[in-house]
Order: C-alpha cells, then sequence, then structure tokens
C-alpha cells in the first residue's frame, strides 16, 4: 500500500497560483475545464501534444481529452502548433501563450476597475441557463470583433428569449439588420423605436425551414 502511494505521491503536483484562482470566475470556463487547463498549465514546458498520457493522468478516456483540447482552444486558452525538433521529426506541441495573455489582461482590468463588469459571454450562459457551446463562442466573438456595443447584444439577446426563440442565429440576424440601419447602441435603439418594432415582426417571421434543429449545436430546447 505504502509503495503504491510514493508512486502517486511520485507522479507530481498541480499547483494552482492564487493569482489565477482569482481570475477563475471572468475564465468562462466549466470547473472541469478549469482543472484540464490547470493541468496543462502544470507541464510548462513540456507540452507535447499527447492524447493519450493526457488522458492516463487525468483517469478520463482519449475523446475526452482531446474535447477538452477542442474546448480550450475555441475559447481562447491555447493553440496545438507543429514544430520542428532538434532530430528534425515534426512534433505537435500546446502553446499556452494565450492563455497567459489572457490572465495578464484579466489581473490589469481588475485592477483598474473596483466592480469588474460581468462579460458577454457569462451574461448569456446566464440568461440561457447553460454553458455556451464553440460555435456559438465564435458567434460571439464575432460580434464582438464588429464592434457591436454589449448592451445591444443584450438587448437582442432579451428580445429573442421573449419570443420564445433559443437560437443564437436568431439574435445575429436582429444585430445585423440593426448594424444595417446604422443603429450602434441603445440611445439609437430608442430613437427608432417604430423601426425596432418593425425589425422584430420581420426577425419573428425569419424562414427557418432550411435550419436542420436537431444536428445545429446552437439549437438549444426550450
Amino acid at each position: 500500500m505504502k509503495n503504491k502511494l510514493n508512486k502517486f505521491i511520485g507522479e507530481g503536483n498541480v499547483v494552482i497560483p492564487l493569482y489565477i484562482l482569482k481570475c477563475f470566475k471572468k475564465m468562462n470556463l466549466t470547473m472541469e475545464e478549469f482543472v484540464f487547463l490547470m493541468y496543462l498549465y502544470s507541464k510548462q514546458d513540456t507540452l507535447d501534444f499527447n492524447p493519450k498520457k493526457i488522458a492516463e493522468d487525468l483517469n478520463i478516456d482519449v475523446m475526452e481529452a482531446m474535447g477538452y483540447v477542442s474546448i480550450l482552444i475555441s475559447k481562447g486558452y491555447l493553440n496545438l502548433e507543429v514544430l520542428k525538433s532538434e532530430n528534425g521529426v515534426l512534433e505537435e506541441v500546446i502553446n499556452l501563450e494565450n492563455f497567459y495573455e489572457k490572465i495578464s489582461t484579466m489581473l490589469i482590468n481588475t485592477e483598474s476597475d473596483s466592480e469588474p463588469k460581468e462579460s458577454i459571454f457569462t451574461y448569456i450562459e446566464k440568461e440561457v441557463k447553460r454553458p455556451l457551446n464553440s460555435i456559438e463562442i465564435k458567434t460571439i466573438e464575432g460580434w464582438l470583433q464588429s464592434s457591436i456595443d454589449t448592451s445591444l447584444i443584450k438587448k437582442a439577446i432579451s428580445l429573442a428569449l421573449e419570443s420564445g426563440v433559443y437560437n443564437l442565429k436568431y439574435v445575429d440576424k436582429m444585430l445585423l439588420n440593426w448594424q444595417m440601419q446604422g443603429i450602434k447602441n441603445l440611445d439609437d435603439l430608442n430613437e427608432n423605436k417604430d423601426k425596432q418594432s418593425s425589425d422584430t415582426d420581420d426577425i419573428v417571421d425569419v424562414d427557418t425551414s432550411e435550419w436542420d434543429w436537431l444536428d445545429d449545436e446552437e439549437y438549444i430546447a426550450n
């Protein structure tokens, strides 16, 4: 028994710095995803992409390990890169540079803002009452990259849920229509109440016959 215990102890430790724990609520990760990321973080300079070894270390199956890697890539915490070793062999490695950049940004924002604002990702997850999937995260990132005001995103989410629609394609269409009308924030929207009303009606009548609701990852059953 003692030898078995020594074997487990000898496998090493996963140490999580306090500054990372302070950022956990802002990271848009489930506890399982966070633990997986911390395992990768603990490896630091030995981050060869070896799903089988990762799965063995975390007592999960290989497909589950691959799934976590895919999620963390989609959420912008890591990248997979192909590098040439000293022997000229191509090797796939995990790059955590994005993770360090995200943590640095979160820490800076925490110091500069005494009341940090809730991220739009966290807000939407609370509204739809479930974690976002990778496709939805990319859709939301597209909105942010297009400089769409978060207040408009929240308004569109609210209107969609009020209409009983649980699909981000619906919200995406609404935001696109507003953009085409030159609406950039809630003040613009309030000044165009008549247009807002007609636009909302148009969106409710969007043709969804070609959407594959069963296979579409963005669909959420009510």
